[in-house]
């Protein structure tokens, strides 16, 4: 028998055998690695011989819209959040915030003869957005907080507050080395509401927070024109704080000084505006047509609901190994949305009722369930291969996901999506095997 190996080298050239052979050194490693069993969902169901019958699938309908919140809790946060975005695809947003204050010792009086000699709020700066200077008012609330009750973050609170600031400040809080707001509050309201207390009031912060509620933190003008000046606080952060400075008329001492804390004790939440009333309509419903675009605003402005329209068909193809689900959503580039307004990372979640789930996807890992920005491609991706297997096999129903900015409680960034019916339309891709 003629060995095919020395039929194949007496007809090719010494010099370019020399290359064939150190090709077929470099080639073969990189073959082995395309062939050999997938590190995947199914991958230990697939044989040797059916890796040549993995196959991608993307043809999957896709549908996008624009929804709006209605009812959100962000009461006990670690930030508080304050200031405005203006652009014209979203239109504007506000922040404020409210909160109770808290005694930073028990017991504390201030004596006879008391003279006031300067009150200050402080607020411990973390972050920002954008850098548009803002007006900052303080008031009095004019209701109680409640630890047993649930504020949601969307809805009104013209009536909760007393109408007269006790403080205010322009600002822009970025500005040279200043990294801890300080804002006067009013002498008299201080000598009027937090000097001449009784002793059952001071206690405990359970009577005091009977007698003062608390304090509602608000910007006071709108921008007149497209800006961002929205500033994230460490509400933790033992420089956020109300102090008293004052001393005794009758006695030759120098200024004292008595802080009331903002804590973890203190009832608390975040409260959000958004106006989309001055640009065009972005919400729409599933009824409809889905518009070439969806839009997710932070702060809770706005999320979307993505329908796998005909992942169920798939059934007649059971029984497969689904190795990868990718979710992929690119970026619209939208020239009336600043650059900076980018979202960094997206959130991907179920709905039944009024509860949200996270997919199977994110708690097994949550770093390869992905949803970060992935700049140099412009899009954003989700692995969703646990949740696409859960529908194929019946263990989970539901076709409709929810998707919003990652830290849309605290952040007001935003983003603009291509849809499932733009021209470079979101993507399902499927990557599997039929068994």
């Amino acid at each position: 028998m003629i060995n095919s190996f020395s039929l194949f080298t007496k007809h090719v050239k010494p010099n370019r055998l020399f290359k064939f052979i150190v090709l077929s050194l470099f080639v073969s490693p990189l073959l082995w690695q395309c062939i050999s069993p997938p590190d995947f969902l199914g991958g230990d169901l697939v044989t040797a011989g059916d890796l040549y019958n993995v196959r991608i699938d993307t043809n999957f309908r896709l549908s996008a819209y624009t929804l709006p919140f209605d009812t959100v809790s962000t009461m006990a946060f670690k930030e508080a959040v304050l200031g405005e975005t203006f652009d014209m695809v979203f239109g504007r947003t506000r922040a404020s915030f409210l909160t109770q204050l808290n005694l930073g010792k028990l017991q504390h009086s201030y004596g006879d003869s008391v003279q006031i000699d300067s009150v200050f709020l402080y607020l411990k700066l973390k972050e920002q957005l954008g850098n548009q200077p803002i007006k900052i008012g303080i008031y009095e609330l004019s209701d109680s907080l409640a630890h047993d009750s649930t504020y949601n973050a969307l809805a009104p609170v013209d009536n909760f507050y007393h109408p007269v600031p006790i403080g205010s400040r322009s600002v822009n809080p970025y500005n040279g080395d200043e990294s801890i707001l300080k804002i006067a509050i009013s002498k008299s309201w201080v000598d009027s509401t937090l000097i001449n207390v009784d002793s059952v009031t001071m206690s405990d912060n359970k009577y005091f927070t009977k007698h003062l509620y608390g304090i509602y933190v608000k910007t006071e003008e709108e921008f007149s024109s497209p800006a961002k000046g929205m500033y994230y606080f460490d509400y933790y952060a033992e420089q956020s704080k109300l102090v008293v400075y004052y001393r005794n008329k009758d006695q030759d001492t120098a200024s004292m000084s008595f802080t009331y804390l903002m804590n973890n004790a203190c009832v608390r939440y975040n409260h959000y505006q958004h106006d989309f009333s001055m640009v065009s309509n972005i919400f729409n419903d599933t009824i409809n047509p889905q518009e070439s675009n969806f839009y997710l605003k932070g702060l809770n402005g706005s999320r979307g609901i993505i329908m796998l329209e005909d992942i169920r068909n798939w059934l007649d193809s059971m029984p497969v190994a689904i190795h990868k689900a990718e979710l992929r959503i690119e970026r619209e580039d939208n020239p009336s949305l600043p650059s900076d307004s980018i979202v960094e990372r997206l959130f991907m979640y179920r709905m039944v009722g009024n509860k949200y789930y996270t997919l199977t996807d994110f708690n097994t890992n949550s770093e390869v369930f992905g949803g970060k920005y992935i700049k140099s491609k412009n899009y954003y991706s989700f692995n969703i291969t646990f949740y696409i297997q859960e529908i194929l096999t019946g263990g989970n129903p539901d076709k409709v996901l929810y998707i919003e900015p990652y830290y849309t409680h605290t952040r007001a960034n935003s983003v603009v999506l291509r849809s499932g019916s733009h021209e470079r339309r979101m993507k399902l891709i499927l990557t599997y095997t039929k068994l």
